[in-house]
């Protein structure tokens, strides 16, 4: 694994969901597709609300210790949240929903030339190939799984650059519960939603929305000339507001942003004090040409 990086990433919380209808009970509910959850890859997948708004993402993977299980690697601060959420929808079902947290640790595994990750620790990150690999471990073997993959361990914050360099979102930062839409944070294109698993929550508005083209707004990357803005600073394109900035990386100079496609072709976007480039990245180009124009949607 020459050039390979490891960080462990303490933001991140366990929800185990456990029992002989635990499959069965999140497959109704999730956008992706449980049953690929089959401990031989990850599967990554929202909680929308009925009108289609995000609530919670997450990785669904396999339990080694019970094959019927599922376990969801989420955003640790909202864990509880999660867990509660779920239990509204439990009802008779024979599920038990549990906040496994302090029991796991997550690793992020990738090159620093941003290569594809063919081999080592965990499983192939579902959004992207140039995401690497995440592995679930016990938060005892932690440390033992990293010396063992010979990765030079590196500190979250180069793990969270690398993500802002490829483009893609973190729901900590980036999306906003019960006001953001899944396929404005580029969802689809992250491997996020399967379109033919059967019913979801959220699933009406969400395929309406994918059939009609009608996505106005696009989490984008952005190169940040001059003073790099907050985070939550609205962006503008002359005197209208066109966006908003979201993860900043004063590093490397780039943030994301979600922006009105029909309102950023042509104008010059400051946020604050900075002027901003978006730059699209490759694997959300075809996704994204010709939208500008595009209808109500959103």
């Amino acid at each position: 694994m020459t050039g390979a990086r490891a960080s462990r990433l303490p933001g991140r919380g366990m929800v185990r969901i456990g029992g002989p209808e635990a499959r069965s009970f999140l497959q109704g509910l999730v956008t992706n597709n449980v049953d690929h959850a089959d401990g031989t890859r990850l599967v990554y997948s929202a909680l929308l609300t009925p009108q289609g708004k995000f609530l919670f993402d997450f990785f669904m993977a396999g339990d080694p210790a019970d094959p019927a299980a599922v376990l969801l690697d989420c955003d640790g601060a909202r864990a509880g949240e999660l867990v509660k959420r779920l239990s509204m929808y439990k009802l008779r079902a024979k599920v038990e929903i549990e906040d496994r947290s302090a029991s796991f640790a997550v690793i992020a595994f990738w090159n620093e030339d941003g290569s594809p990750m063919a081999e080592g620790p965990g499983l192939p990150d579902p959004r992207n190939p140039q995401m690497g690999r995440r592995a679930i471990t016990s938060a005892n073997d932690a440390e033992a799984v990293i010396k063992t993959s010979k990765a030079t361990e590196v500190p979250a914050e180069a793990w969270r650059r690398h993500r802002i360099s490829l483009g893609i979102g973190d729901a900590a930062e980036d999306f906003e519960p019960d006001r953001t839409f899944p396929l404005e944070v580029n969802f689809a294109e992250l491997n996020g939603i399967d379109f033919h698993k059967g019913c979801f929550v959220g699933q009406e508005v969400t395929s309406r929305t994918k059939r009609r083209g009608s996505v106005r707004k696009r989490l984008l990357p952005v190169h940040v000339e001059g003073d790099m803005p907050a985070a939550g600073t609205p962006v503008k394109g002359g005197v209208r507001e066109v966006g908003t900035i979201h993860s900043t990386d004063a590093e490397s100079e780039r943030a994301l942003a979600l922006l009105r496609l029909d309102l950023i072709s042509g104008a010059v976007l400051e946020a604050g004090q900075a002027e901003i480039r978006p730059e699209i990245p490759g694997w959300l180009e075809a996704s994204v040409e010709g939208m500008e124009g595009s209808g109500d949607g959103e």
